[in-house]
């Protein structure tokens, strides 16, 4: 398999070996008939999957078919891995094999056992690069190097809204916006499944918390659920056709989510989900999981087990026609990727090189520079002397937990400052344990560099909003000791900043994986010019936030209210007219700036279901080369029900020249002027004046129309 990157930086070739690993047996007994090889259907290619499936599920056992509706201790794989479902030799079923994978392959719980891999840029950080073919670039580092390591599924990409600011695993996540996280993950799917893997979906759905992850439940009214948090996988299903999907620990209304009805039904009758559930690990409570949907418990069997089928098949919870549903949607998937046709635990070659150059073009391009006064970046043949400070420098930040990658390789940021320096600036370093100290290398130099750090993993969420330790303190006691300083964020998701007034600039660059260092290098240097809008709104204080209350987060007696409705991020701010410390899509460029001309509606009325086409002009202002995200705004009628004062709609990545001008064309799919009708259990689109707005960012709209339904 080849990909080749749009602007030539990488070009994946996937190195598989042609020795094929040995499979561990399934230990299953023959059954009363045998079939030789060459009568196995099945193993027919020219077929198509459905078919394939439908030919093996005939030829199964009970004890088989119960055998694919679950995994084995992840010691029976011969590989390392963190899910596996093992062999079934007699029908040349294959083994597969399941890996961790938001921010790189972790194909392991032990880092003993774990094989190395590439740390790639935090999915946050992907997410303020609002670029689909970067994200799909992602994917395909992750799909390759998980296939590089024997692995036929990867748990990625996790893309659940970000409803609380404090969520501990907010890194592994896109965005707060249903339709820009759901875009994105579509376009990652795309890259992982290029490679031949099964990418999965997670976690389905409403699972916004890690406070009471495994008991608590999401209280949601129908239409939030829907136009929230089913949305985000309802775009990355039409946009990427994921082979996979992972229900979630909490429940959905007093009801786990890996038995939902509800849920588990809309993803498929409504979502056209036509892939396989499994469960995260373990959120699984009884058999009736398999009537409600879901195909594979992982990470054993507890539930899904021959005794507890068959005596759900004697009492009648649960048909045979269950049975054979779930195995057979999963092994049509199975069919669809090939594993049936080549050895899915094969492993190959991982390109370090070129997975690690693509690392940092990620990295560089989802950097978002929130402030800049007096132009104090980029730095230049001027800046003689460059103070340091902060661990992180020397230690790039990473989540923990799931996404927790053991690199084949990590730079950092002072190595990488100090060569691009060169000889002529000299480039001094504290590590800010020592406030005193690291105020006096400040002032010492003509530019201090702070590099700060938030904690965050799976598992638990975050106290709060601010930075941990005694970061706050270091970058006042720097800032006041010099008044140029820059503030470089190694954060998975928003901060306060209460020495924001002071400091020239901010430069955030998330977790930025391997060649983190590098890329932070060239945006402080200006080789590379900020790109990134933020995927969050950034709160101003704790409280200032759509879910403030204890009944909202982290809830009461076991359940968080919904009570914001579909009033999620910068929604709510909106609708409560609050002013943020940044707003959803605010990211500054060294250039002077771009401005917006000559809005265009192609048609300015249609019926229910027909796009909007809207074109309008993008200029670079300034005197370099940049790269702009115009955004697009949809502000419903109210005639039927009530709605969000804007919503994102449409979106792109546009790179301009010093003073050029492109004209932009954007299409807003009818989807995105819907609205959940609860009666109905339907989309409906409603009649009346749609406001569009165009711009930078969310509170920077400077072009508006009207588009008329009819």
């Amino acid at each position: 398999m080849t990909r080749t990157h749009r602007r030539g930086v990488t070009t994946r070739r996937l190195l598989i070996g042609v020795a094929s690993m040995a499979v561990a047996s399934a230990g299953l007994l023959a059954p009363a008939h045998t079939a030789s090889a060459d009568t196995h259907a099945w193993m027919n290619k020219g077929q198509p999957p459905e078919e394939r499936a439908n030919d093996l599920l005939k030829a199964m056992t009970l004890e088989e078919k119960v055998h694919m509706l679950h995994g084995v201790e992840q010691s029976e794989s011969p590989l390392p891995t963190i899910g596996y479902i093992p062999p079934i030799p007699r029908l040349k079923v294959p083994g597969i094999t399941m890996t961790d994978g938001p921010a790189g392959v972790r194909d392991s719980q032990s880092p003993d056992t774990q094989d190395k891999a590439t740390a790639l840029p935090s999915p946050s950080a992907l997410a303020a690069s609002f670029d689909t073919e970067l994200a799909e670039e992602h994917g395909s580092v992750l799909g390759s190097e998980a296939r590089a390591l024997g692995q036929a599924q990867v748990f990625a990409p996790g893309h659940n809204i970000q409803r609380v600011p404090v969520n501990g695993r907010n890194f592994e996540y896109y965005s707060e916006d249903p339709y820009l996280s759901g875009t994105l993950a579509g376009a990652s799917t795309r890259g992982i499944q290029d490679q031949g893997v099964i990418a999965t979906l997670k976690h389905y759905a409403a699972n916004n918390q890690e406070t009471d992850r495994m008991s608590g439940s999401s209280e949601i009214d129908d239409r939030t659920l829907h136009e929230i948090y089913e949305k985000n996988f309802d775009v990355a299903i039409a946009g990427g056709r994921p082979g996979s999907v992972m229900c979630s620990y909490n429940k959905i209304n007093s009801v786990h989510a890996c038995e939902n009805n509800q849920t588990l039904g809309d993803l498929r009758s409504k979502l056209g989900f036509d892939g396989y559930i499994v469960s995260d690990y373990p959120a699984t409570h009884s058999t009736k999981s398999v009537k409600a949907g879901l195909n594979v418990e992982l990470p054993t069997g507890v539930h899904a087990t021959l005794p507890k089928v068959q005596a759900a098949l004697n009492d009648g919870s649960i048909t045979m026609a269950d049975v054979d549903t779930r195995v057979r949607e999963t092994l049509t998937t199975l069919f669809r990727f090939g594993m049936f046709d080549r050895d899915p635990m094969a492993r190959g070659e991982i390109d370090e090189g070129k997975d690690s150059t693509s690392a940092q073009e990620i990295a560089a391009e989802s950097a978002v520079l929130m402030k800049n006064e007096d132009a104090a970046l980029p730095l230049g043949s001027s800046t003689d002397s460059v103070a340091v400070i902060g661990g992180p420098a020397k230690q790039t930040a990473s989540g923990g937990g799931s996404s927790a990658v053991k690199p084949l390789s990590m730079d950092n940021a002072y190595d990488a400052i100090a060569s691009r320096a060169g000889s002529s600036t000299k480039v001094s370093y504290a590590d800010g344990s020592d406030l005193k100290q690291a105020a006096e290398e400040a002032k010492k130099a003509k530019t201090a560099v702070v590099f700060v750090k938030d904690e965050a993993k799976e598992g638990e969420d975050r106290k709060n909003l601010s930075l941990p330790g005694n970061q706050d303190a270091l970058v006042n006691a720097v800032a006041d000791a010099n008044p140029n300083t820059v503030v470089v964020l190694q954060t998975g998701a928003p901060v306060l900043m209460p020495w924001l007034p002071k400091v020239k600039s901010v430069l955030q660059t998330w977790y930025p994986g391997a060649r983190g260092g590098a890329a932070t290098a060239q945006l402080l240097w200006g080789d590379v010019n900020p790109g990134g809008k933020l995927p969050q709104t950034w709160p101003a204080s704790e409280t200032q936030t759509p879910v403030s209350t204890k009944e909202q987060f982290p809830g009461v007696g076991g359940k968080s209210k919904y009570t914001e409705g579909v009033n999620v991020g910068y929604r709510w701010y909106d609708k409560e007219n609050q002013a943020p410390l940044f707003p959803f899509g605010h990211g500054l460029s060294y250039t002077a700036g771009f401005s917006y001309q000559d809005l265009k509606l192609e048609k300015s009325s249609g019926g229910p279901s027909d796009p909007v086409t809207v074109s309008f002009k993008v200029t670079n202002a300034g005197e370099r080369e940049g790269a702009e995200v115009p955004q697009l705004y949809v502000g419903k009628p109210d005639t039927k029900a009530q709605t969000p004062p804007k919503e994102l709609g449409a979106f792109t990545k546009v790179h301009l020249d010093r003073g050029e001008t492109k004209t932009v064309t954007l299409e807003v799919d009818p989807r995105e002027l819907s609205y959940w009708d609860s009666e109905a259990k339907d989309y409906r689109v409603q009649s009346g004046e749609y406001e569009i707005s165009v711009g930078g960012s969310s509170r920077w709209l400077p072009l508006h129309g009207t588009y008329q339904v009819k």
